[in-house]
C-alpha cells in the first residue's frame, strides 16, 4: 500500500503492484478510523492508457464517493 499524495480530505491509500507496461491497476482505499473497515473509493482497470491523468482528479473523486458512503451508512467520525 502506498499513500496517495493527491488526497485532500481523507488519507487515501493505493494498492501497488509490480510494473507491467500494458497493465496498470489502481485500487484507491480509505480506512475509516477504529472500524476495521475498508472503503474502496476508486478502481482503475486500465490506468496504463490514461497515465497520470488518473491522479489529477483522484482526490476529488474519492472525496465525493467517501462522503456518499458516509451518508449511506450513517458513519460519523469520532473527534
Amino acid at each position: 500500500m502506498k499513500w496517495v499524495r493527491q488526497s485532500r480530505r481523507y488519507p487515501l491509500w493505493r494498492v501497488s503492484h509490480a510494473y507491467h507496461p500494458q497493465v496498470a491497476l489502481r485500487l484507491i482505499c480509505w480506512f475509516p478510523p477504529d472500524t476495521g473497515t475498508v472503503v474502496v473509493a476508486l478502481f482503475a482497470g486500465d490506468k496504463a492508457r490514461i497515465g497520470d491523468v488518473f491522479y489529477n482528479s483522484v482526490g476529488t473523486r474519492a472525496d465525493a464517493l467517501i462522503d456518499q458512503w458516509k451518508r449511506e451508512t450513517s458513519y460519523e467520525e469520532k473527534p
